[in-house]
């Protein structure tokens, strides 16, 4: 028994000492672009209900303080609906007993004006049709292949159709002023991919219309789109841009400022048939570097902004744990995991292949948060008590990041592994490091990720702060698990899990660098892990 229990601690002690170690070259004296923050972005269906709320109203406020994002986006500008009980849209448009239109952008100006006081940018969505323009005479196509359910037709009076865009895009530089409009994004519909294949023409009018509308008030404002999913419809649609006859000027194309694309990493209508497959970052690769490749075929739009202003770890968004239990991943740790390694492969594409993301738009919002609701699964970045999900706490840990980005060198290959690596104009750096593969399972082995840095000041002593997000450390889904799952929330379990939705850091051991300016920093990390290490020279951090 004595020898069984000496070869078992041998193993154990071999293990411990084989345990795989990935090293990671920081030069902090080779930048190699801007941090652009793309990523500072989200949206949702019902935002314009969302924002006039408590609830949203917290989670703007939150975005302000933290600085988590920068634009916003919503659908339903023009229209008043319901789904699923949830009043959409703003009703602007309305026509008196002679049919002479009537607007109303009080409720909308309120909206975008919550955004505004708070720094936050509007992507503007003119969209859909008012009842009073709907063209009664064509049905068009009501949904896409994900079931949803939207009106595809174009307008019965196109001159009162391009006159409300008009008139809309005019009451935003009344209100706010040109200096900060000219800072928001305009494009015109939503997911056109369910358009009737035999009427493109007519949404291709759509677009040359709300070209026409936007930059005769301001040539200065951006516009584009058109904001689809699917191959087969941004290729002819950017052949018409090109190439197309304008259906306004008679000219060969149209100005396009920004194309918008949307991306999940896994298809929602794949639930109803292969429920545990897992979202990959690698899809988001693949569809970006397609994406470059189709824009060869159009050299007349290089360098202009592309978007993906809808993105989320997988679509239809209300779909819940109770219904399929593999959605736990945006609840948890995942989804912050999922977002940082893909912000650091946009990263590298950017590098690699010169083909920037300028925006990078998470459909997500307070859905929960507004129904009361506690982790169902659904895509949003607050619950019940306005707590916010480890997505938001990942978003708030990239907030952190410093304005130039670094290199950053790999000596041994695992893709599990990554680090971000950014510093500032004093000096002081930012870091990212994760540990995260999305078909592992999270788990507490701890594996040595070693930091080898090169380019700083020689002989020097500098400070480390270190915040982690994982199973265990600022994590309000792992916190609420070990409360026992409450479906409920009382006062105590908010103020309780609120406490955990605000960074936890602490002081790392310092480190001194050689003659030469290098240095080396070892940190564990264990399945399912992203650390954020703040550096400086002096001791700045309390």
């Amino acid at each position: 028994m004595r020898i069984v229990v000496l070869m078992f601690l041998v193993v154990t002690y071999l293990a411990k000492a084989q345990r795989p170690e990935t090293t990671f070259i920081v030069d902090a004296g080779e930048v190699v672009g801007e941090n652009t923050e793309f990523w500072k972005a989200a949206g949702s269906d019902h935002l314009f209900y969302h924002v006039t709320r408590p609830s949203g109203q917290s989670l703007l406020d939150r975005m302000e303080a933290t600085k988590s994002h920068k634009f916003l986006r919503t659908h339903h500008t023009f229209v008043q609906d319901m789904k699923k009980g949830v009043l959409r849209g703003q009703n602007v448009y309305s026509e008196d007993k002679n049919g002479n239109p009537v607007y109303d952008f009080s409720n909308v100006n309120k909206v975008f004006g919550e955004y505004v006081k708070r720094g936050l940018k509007p992507v503007v969505e003119y969209d859909y049709l008012p009842k009073q323009l709907g063209n009664k005479t064509n049905k068009g196509s009501n949904g896409n292949d994900e079931g949803m359910k939207m009106q595809n037709i174009g307008p019965n009076d196109w001159k009162k159709w391009s006159d409300l865009m008009k008139a809309a895009t005019q009451n935003f530089i009344d209100v706010f002023g040109e200096e900060e409009v000219r800072t928001w994004y305009f494009e015109v519909w939503n997911e056109p991919d369910g358009w009737p294949l035999d009427q493109l023409d007519v949404f291709y009018k759509m677009y040359d219309v709300f070209v026409d509308a936007v930059t005769s008030v301001n040539d200065e404002f951006r516009v584009g789109g058109p904001a689809c999913y699917h191959e087969y419809f941004l290729r002819p649609f950017l052949n018409h841009v090109v190439n197309g006859t304008n259906h306004v000027t008679g000219a060969k194309g149209t100005r396009i400022d920004f194309i918008s694309y949307h991306i999940y990493g896994l298809s929602g209508k794949w639930l109803n048939y292969e429920p545990h497959i897992q979202p990959q970052v690698q899809r988001f690769s693949q569809s970006i570097l397609w994406l470059k490749r189709l824009m060869k075929d159009f050299p007349e739009l290089k360098g202009t902004e592309f978007h993906i202003n809808e993105w989320g770890m997988s679509s239809n968004f209300f779909r819940t744990v109770e219904d399929h239990p593999d959605l736990v991943y945006r609840n948890n740790e995942e989804s912050p995991l999922f977002l940082v390694k893909l912000v650091n492969s946009l990263y590298q594409i950017e590098d690699i292949y010169n083909f920037p993301i300028t925006v990078l738009l998470y459909w997500g919002f307070c859905g929960e948060s507004d129904a009361n609701e506690v982790f169902t699964g659904k895509r949003e970045l607050t619950i019940a008590g306005n707590i916010p999900k480890p997505v938001q706490t990942g978003f708030e840990m990239l907030a952190q990041l410093k304005k130039k980005r670094i290199q950053v060198l790999r000596q041994k290959k695992d893709s599990r592994f990554g680090v971000l690596a950014t510093k500032s104009d004093n000096g002081e750096m930012a870091i990212i490091a994760y540990n995260y593969n999305e078909t592992d399972r999270g788990g507490e082995n701890m594996e040595k990720v070693t930091l080898k840095f090169k380019g700083l000041k020689p002989n020097s002593t500098y400070h480390v702060k270190q915040t982690k997000l994982d199973q265990n450390n600022n994590n309000t889904y792992s916190a609420w698990e070990k409360a026992g799952s409450p479906a409920f929330l009382s006062k105590a379990d908010i103020t309780k899990l609120k406490g955990v939705a605000y960074l936890d850091s602490r002081q790392k051991e310092d480190f001194v660098t050689d003659n030469n300016g290098n240095a080396k920093v070892e940190i564990e990390m264990a399945t399912h892990t992203m650390q954020l290490l703040d550096i400086a020279k002096s001791p700045s951090f309390q």
